[in-house]
């Protein structure tokens, strides 16, 4: 189809996984989380704030916008960082820009509280955070009447085609700018298991391609790394599930926020429980006998829900050797220091999908968005800074690596951080990745690289349940009820802590019942229909 060919030469929406980032100042107060974004009032709102804006520049006041990014603030560079930004963002936009840094680990809560202050004005969202929902409940401005404030950043994304953006609504509003990622250059392996691939062959193990093989290198990493829990994850469950599920379903919403359903991935328009599917009873049996063994750690439940950092440091100090809930793009920067510092080590990838499960173009399903507060007094230059992180290449280098020699360095035109302390690495801003913008960073590690090459791939279409949202504010008590379900019962199973396997499940059933489970189940059967009629009829 000529539509297929166009996304297939051109950017996809971006993909994977990046993560949360706010940017804030424009505007104080709480956020209108029952406000009326994108009405008539929303209109004069964004009136009365150009006319600030105006105001402001003819007294010559510069405004300062406060943002939030996810992972460690840089120990070296900040005060070059904020001095280039200034000469930038002052002499274009009239404004400077601070960030705030919020390691990873509680990040959804942080992010959660920081939007529920009212002190941020741009948010960064997408399945890591509560992205959908909030959107949903206006936490977020309409910025479709502030696109024509922006052509460059409009035409930037319309490489692909002028739907781009529109791909992204919810409801008809465009409630965030999405990452922006060549659909060509696209690195699709998702989540996966990294380990040694030199141990692996020193141990004599097979080839680590299935949940069966992935097990053996588990209990053999145990044996030998005793000092170390092997599993610390305590998403580790939905690792067994994407092995087990891959190809067979596709997610309504992250998996973390809402594990209770999902759809048939031939059949995507009918609601399956999936706590009673064969797949989920068969990974609870790994989850059970995993802890039992001492492969899951026995402190699993007071484990942060990423540990990836942590996680991370004990495979370079070499007292670890798995990592199983991290997506391959997360841990380049890993990969490229072990590279430096043990180059006899070969770091192997088992992607838990890929080949299996169909892969989509990326859209707001799966893209991180940045966001602005509908309460914001500078929305049209909250926007215009955001353009100017896409479309100038001083912006976008200065927010995705920080300062030249001092978080980073080129070598050969490619980015590199070798010879950085790790300490002074400077995290992305989160939700910036632009494919059309990136300078290539190849891994250090030839093996990994090898393995990275093998999972590209070029979508060609959107998964069918792209622009699907389920609202479930009609159903309160009950989303309050089967979270009470899930933080008592769920997760001690799905981390395996449990003496009855057998007889906890069938209490996690009637708890999820009692819970108000079906009925649920109907309300999201009911929006998905009605969803799968108004695509039909466009």
């Amino acid at each position: 189809m000529k539509k297929r060919s166009l996304w297939r030469k051109a950017v996809s929406l971006g993909m994977s996984a990046a993560l949360v980032f706010s940017l804030a100042g424009c505007g104080q107060g709480s956020t209108d989380t029952s406000g009326n974004a994108g009405t008539s009032g929303s209109t004069e709102a964004e009136t009365d704030a150009r006319e600030t804006a105006e105001q402001a520049a003819d007294d010559g006041e510069v405004i300062t916008l406060k943002g939030f990014t996810m992972g460690n603030e840089p120990a070296s560079g900040m005060d070059a960082f904020y001095e280039q930004l200034d000469a930038m963002t002052v002499k274009d936009l009239g404004i400077k820009v601070r960030f705030d840094y919020i390691p990873w680990g509680d990040e959804k809560n942080k992010i959660n509280l920081n939007i529920a202050s009212g002190e941020y004005d741009l948010y960064v969202g997408g399945n890591f955070s509560d992205y959908k929902v909030m959107a949903t409940k206006n936490a977020f401005l309409d910025l479709k009447p502030l696109l024509s404030e922006v052509p460059d950043l409009v035409a930037h994304y319309s490489v692909v085609s002028d739907k781009t953006l529109e791909s992204c609504e919810i409801g008809g509003k465009l409630y965030g700018i999405p990452q922006f990622g060549k659909a060509t250059d696209s690195v699709t392996a998702g989540e996966g298991f990294m380990y040694r691939e030199d141990l692996r062959k020193k141990w004599g193990l097979p080839e680590i391609n299935s949940l069966e093989t992935m097990e053996q290198y588990l209990y053999k990493a145990k044996d030998e790394y005793p000092e170390s829990s092997v599993i610390m994850d305590n998403r580790i469950w939905s690792a067994v599930w994407n092995i087990l599920a891959a190809g067979k379903y596709l997610e309504l919403d992250s998996y973390m926020n809402t594990p209770y359903t999902v759809v048939a991935a031939d059949d995507p328009y009918t609601v399956i429980d999936r706590t009673q599917t064969p797949e989920y009873k068969t990974m609870l049996e790994y989850m059970t006998k995993w802890y039992k063994d001492g492969i899951i750690d026995h402190d699993i439940l007071a484990a942060s829900a990423n540990e990836g950092n942590k996680i991370a440091e004990l495979i370079k100090a070499d007292k670890k050797v798995t990592a199983t809930n991290s997506p391959a793009w997360s841990l380049t920067a890993t990969v490229n220091e072990i590279a430096r510092n043990n180059p006899e080590w070969e770091m192997g990838w088992f992607d838990y999908g890929f080949g299996k499960a169909p892969i989509y173009l990326p859209s707001v399903s799966s893209a991180t968005c940045i966001s602005i507060n509908p309460k914001c007094k500078e929305p049209v230059k909250a926007l215009q800074f955001i353009e100017k992180a896409h479309t100038d290449q001083a912006y976008y280098d200065l927010l995705r690596w920080g300062v030249e020699g001092e978080n980073y360095n080129r070598q050969d035109g490619n980015i590199t951080t070798a010879g950085i302390e790790a300490s002074n690495v400077k995290p992305s801003w989160t939700g910036l990745v632009d494919g059309y913008m990136e300078t290539e960073v190849p891994s250090e590690n030839a093996y990994w690289q090898e393995q990275m090459d093998a999972t590209r791939v070029t979508p060609e279409e959107f998964s069918p349940l792209d622009g699907f949202i389920f609202d479930a504010s009609s159903l309160s008590s009950e989303t309050a009820a089967l979270e009470s379900v899930k933080a008592q019962y769920m997760t001690p199973l799905l981390c395996g802590v449990t003496q009855d396997m057998d007889g906890d499940y069938e209490n996690v059933l009637a708890q999820l019942k009692k819970a108000g489970i079906e009925k649920y189940i109907s309300e999201m059967q009911q929006q998905l229909t009605a969803f799968q009629e108004k695509k039909a009829a466009d």
